[in-house]
């Protein structure tokens, strides 16, 4: 293996792991599957271990291409910081970005154009999960997440809160009333997320608590379902302050038993410890949490967040 060679080497063993197959890897990188298998049966005979167990089907990482594989994150940070130094610099590359679908989708998204704007040689990908990955794992730059999240492999920032409460559309109280109490909930139809079975809702004012019982006549895996049904005036539905500032602010939606509240949950900033930090990371970084800390005090009139002691 040639000295001149070694950071592309470093770039497809990156490459391999981030994409999940040799064939991805080599789209990504321009290489024909021919070349980035040969120059990886190249780098295994230098190294003298087998980095990659590899099938037709399948492939994963050995214990020694698992170390070899933090070296070379290791090395492309490094050339990567080595790539910004100078005054001339320009802030480019691509933002890797996970949140939740809907967070994706009504903060995340309607703000791009604005960074875009700031950062025209910045590119972002967006990549929706509800569920927590692993940000090394999956090379992901930055992470928008409302559970906490213990790793000490993560920097964690807090934003703003993110609280649950319950809201409905304006044509589902006129038809069938307003509660009152907890205790009005049980007349009425409710949303929920998961098994539409009757349960009981945990609500909180202040220092209360009660256990509401409510009867869903919608329930779904995917969030997103219930509140889809509660814009359409089904019912009444628990969501998180973040999902339905729109449609709070835009008379969509309003607040039931606005002193109750759901979970006290926070929005966060999550992103992997690491030797550098990409400035077109940093940049698209600082510019969410200013734009979502407007927002939160922007729309702070609307009884979106609890008081917390």
């Amino acid at each position: 293996m040639h000295r001149i060679d070694r950071i592309d080497y470093f770039r497809i063993v990156d490459a391999i792991h981030r994409t999940g197959n040799l064939s991805s890897a080599a789209r990504e990188l321009g290489l024909s599957l021919t070349a980035i298998s040969k120059r990886l049966t190249s780098l295994e005979e230098t190294l003298g271990v087998r980095l990659i167990q590899r099938t037709t089907r399948t492939l994963h990482f050995t214990e020694e291409g698992a170390i070899f594989l933090e070296h070379c994150r290791n090395v492309l940070d490094a050339v990567a910081a080595a790539q910004e130094i100078g005054p001339g610099h320009t802030r480019s590359g691509t933002v890797r970005v996970t949140a939740a679908v809907a967070f994706s989708q009504r903060q995340i998204a309607p703000r791009l154009a604005a960074f875009l704007q700031e950062h025209p040689n910045i590119a972002v990908q967006i990549l929706p999960n509800n569920r927590p990955i692993d940000l090394v794992e999956q090379q992901i730059d930055v992470a928008f997440r409302q559970a906490p999240l213990d790793n000490s492999a993560y920097i964690t920032r807090t934003i703003a809160p993110d609280d649950e409460f319950l809201c409905a559309a304006p044509a589902y109280l006129a038809r069938h009333g307003t509660p009152l109490t907890p205790d009005d909930l049980q007349h009425h139809q409710f949303l929920s997320v998961g098994d539409p079975a009757p349960h009981a809702l945990v609500l909180t004012s202040g220092r209360h608590e009660v256990n509401a019982r409510v009867h869903s006549t919608v329930g779904s895996t995917d969030g997103e379902i219930p509140h889809l049904a509660a814009l359409d005036g089904c019912g009444i539905a628990l969501k998180s302050s973040w999902d339905v500032i729109d449609d709070l602010r835009a008379g969509r939606l309003v607040r039931v038993l606005p002193d109750w509240w759901g979970r006290a949950r926070t929005l966060r900033v999550v992103y992997p410890v690491r030797g550098y930090q990409p400035t077109r990371v940093g940049a698209f970084i600082e510019f969410m949490e200013r734009e979502l800390r407007a927002a939160a005090h922007r729309n702070r009139d609307l009884n979106l967040f609890r008081v917390r002691d």
